[in-house]
């Protein structure tokens, strides 16, 4: 994630890990389709915005051969990940996911719930270097929080959204911290359809929608327009 936010409490690093389910009710399941889509036996991962390792465990567990590196602009979060016993050996960065990322290529490239914290025009940026980044048959993994389709179904996924923080518990506070934090952001967020778009526009040969859910969505890019294409072994550039 993208650091402490002093709008709401949800970006506190001790108190992530338990708030963020109940704010983001999907991100369970989000994150089970995450690592579904991970390409077979990869050599390279690494994650933008880890936060404090929810994903990253569960993407070690699933590739326990596999080197991981975890990026965040969070020290705080970044300390609780790798306290963590069953991340030992992941590499942790504190630093901007706008930065320069770590030299090689990946087989797989996973951010969840971290994009919409930076311009559209970051997103964009971030996509394409992710592209270039990718050994053959890489994938760039990316869950995250979009706009609704039109102002109706913007109104009516904000009152289901605000009826469930309520019932499991989230604070006033936290929870209007959260409604501002999508009005802000909101000019630069885009559909998940218009997600799907700028990852084929900018050279991903297939992307795909595995899932949504209210304001959350998964958009899984392919290289080289297969989505049966595993990762290559150790991370080789293209060809």
């Amino acid at each position: 994630m993208t650091g402490p936010d002093p709008d709401h409490g949800v970006m506190d690093a001790e108190e992530y890990d338990r708030l963020i389910r109940a704010v983001v009710p999907a991100q369970p399941l989000l994150l089970a389709t995450i690592i579904d889509y991970l390409p077979p036996h990869p050599r390279r991962i690494l994650e933008l915005g880890c936060g404090t390792g929810i994903l990253t465990a569960m993407g070690r567990e699933e590739c326990p051969g596999a080197e991981v590196i975890g990026i965040d602009l969070s020290p705080e979060m970044l300390k609780m990940a790798a306290a963590k016993p069953e991340l030992e050996g992941v590499r942790f960065l504190a630093q901007d996911l706008r930065d320069a990322w770590p030299g090689g290529f990946y087989d797989a490239i996973v951010t969840s719930l971290c994009l919409h914290h930076v311009s559209r025009e970051d997103r964009v940026m971030v996509v394409r270097r992710a592209l270039a980044a990718l050994s053959p048959g890489g994938r760039f993994i990316c869950g995250d929080i979009f706009r609704a389709g039109d102002d109706r179904e913007e109104q009516m996924q904000r009152e289901i959204w605000c009826r469930g923080m309520k019932r499991r518990g989230v604070s006033g506070g936290v929870a209007r911290g959260m409604v501002a934090q999508r009005d802000a952001h909101m000019p630069a967020f885009t559909t998940v359809p218009r997600f799907r778009d700028i990852l084929v526009e900018s050279g991903f040969g297939r992307a795909v929608v595995p899932f949504t859910s209210g304001f959350v969505g998964l958009v899984v890019g392919f290289i080289g327009g297969t989505c049966s294409a595993g990762g290559s072994p150790g991370g080789q550039p293209r060809g």
